[in-house]
């Protein structure tokens, strides 16, 4: 029992520890590449968030959002994402009647618009998203802080 314990143990970690190297050729040029030019009437977007459990949760916000008025998930916008520290694990949408463990809570603000109308949604820092329509601001500080 525990030798096959052990090998599962040494299974996982090794297939936990395998990587795929993906080579790619880039094509060789004489003269340096120019930066694209912009276009005035383009409005900037915002950058595509680098941590994959934020997009994961923009994600999450947006099919939710898009489901509550039954539109196309393309005909919502992301205006902001922004790490915050909500006050409890209400993440700043207490529900009347419920009980609340009253601990700093890591997470996002998540805004959304659609429709010409802004949604707000936390999350907190791994997998759960609320949108909130009567919303308790986060506490000053960054997730860092705490």
């Amino acid at each position: 029992m525990i030798i096959g314990l052990m090998l599962l143990c040494g299974f996982l970690i090794g297939a936990g520890c395998k990587t795929n190297l993906v080579e790619t050729e880039l094509p060789a040029t004489s003269a340096p590449l120019s930066p694209p030019q912009e276009d005035p009437q383009m409005t900037p977007s915002l950058p595509t968030p680098a941590d994959t459990g934020l997009q994961n949760l923009i994600d999450k916000a947006v099919a939710d959002l898009a489901q509550r008025l039954s539109i196309p998930l393309d005909q919502i916008t992301l205006v902001e994402a922004t790490p915050v520290v909500w006050p409890d694990s209400s993440l700043g949408c207490p529900q009347p009647g419920m009980v609340y463990t009253q601990v700093l809570a890591p997470g996002y603000l998540i805004l959304l618009e659609a429709n010409d109308t802004m949604y707000e949604y936390h999350a907190n820092r791994d997998t759960y998203v609320i949108s909130c329509e009567n919303p308790s601001p986060p506490v000053p500080g960054t997730p860092a802080d705490i």
